[in-house]
């Protein structure tokens, strides 16, 4: 009996050994972002193509910033439509986005504001649901709202992008704006003033260690070269 429970207490030690071992040596790469910032739309092609680089030996995990909150949300309007349409133009010509005019229709309107929380409520839920899938939920939500001018405080904006994804809507639905979900939300939005003071931002973390790769938007290539750098 002896033989057989120190035999059980060493396979026992050696499984937790590898798992913490499995866990240290872990790589992520934390892409600190929010749906209505314009360069992180303009972005979305970069940080798509880096997964599909890095797939197999790098998670990535999108984490919402919390940009406009509150009163800080602005409603939108002529003021807010000015800002945009003197601005955008620079960011399409560098990135090669398109923004909709159908975009610019909904800055326009003073019936709308431009809220993070509810579409990084979205975010946020879809990671729990289904994470694999989170990055190509985000960057479609990002498309249907700067291409198409669609509210990201309606549900209906999000049933055809998570059919698309293949991502539960019955659940999905049940839980978007339910108290639970904005409380891990806000948790999210407290993470990322940590992780990052601007968006986009990408950080990498090795060896439970966090440090920023890049901040803003990027060559994909040179920060490609960067992590490849970073992890062999």
């Amino acid at each position: 009996m002896k033989l057989i429970f120190k035999t059980m207490l060493l396979l026992f030690l050696l499984e937790n050994i590898a798992l913490s071992q499995d866990q240290k040596n872990m790589i992520k790469l934390k892409y600190v972002m929010d749906p209505h910032c314009g360069w992180c739309y303009g972005n979305s092609d970069n940080i798509s193509w880096l997964h599909d680089q890095l797939q197999g030996r790098v998670e990535l995990e999108v984490i919402a910033g919390g940009m406009w909150l509150g009163a800080n949300a602005p409603a939108g309007g002529n003021e807010l439509h000015q800002f945009i349409k003197t601005h955008s133009p620079q960011m399409e010509r560098i990135t090669g986005v398109e923004v909709g005019q159908k975009f610019y229709d909904l800055v326009n309107n003073p019936d709308y504001t431009f809220s993070s929380l509810e579409p990084s409520a979205a975010i946020v839920l879809v990671k729990q649901l289904t994470p694999e899938k989170a990055l190509a939920f985000t960057k479609e939500l990002q498309k249907t709202t700067f291409l198409d001018g669609k509210r990201l405080d309606q549900l209906d904006t999000y049933l055809p992008i998570l059919k698309q994804c293949g991502i539960d809507e019955v659940r999905f639905a049940e839980l978007w704006m339910k108290a639970d979900n904005i409380k891990d939300t806000e948790a999210e939005f407290n993470a990322s003033k940590v992780l990052a003071r601007s968006y986009p931002t990408l950080l990498i973390e090795i060896n439970g260690e966090t440090k920023p790769i890049v901040a803003g938007y990027f060559n994909k290539e040179e920060v490609l070269e960067k992590i490849e750098i970073l992890i062999n």
